[in-house]
């Protein structure tokens, strides 16, 4: 379970960090974090998993489209055939 960091928890790091490895690579360091949780943080399997549902959700779409098209065509040629 991650738990997020509160500004004053950033503040002391950035400060030790600054305090060993001096303002440089202390800033580049704290740079390199994310203003928020980790939890909050989308990792590529996230992104890959959500396009792969996009997809097939937009499969599915267009299938339905085909059959709603097809059964409207079959009831106009039906209703056209009566007249």
């Amino acid at each position: 379970m991650a738990i997020a960091v509160t500004e004053a928890q950033r503040y002391e790091m950035h400060s030790s960090l600054k305090s060993v490895m001096g303002e440089e690579v202390a800033n580049t360091m704290m740079e390199h974090l994310p203003p928020f949780g980790w939890a909050d943080v989308a990792r590529r399997s996230d992104i890959d998993h959500l396009h792969a549902r996009i997809d097939r959700l937009t499969a599915a779409m267009w299938a339905a489209v085909g059959v709603f098209t097809a059964s409207n065509i079959a009831l106009f040629t039906l209703i056209a055939t009566k007249l």
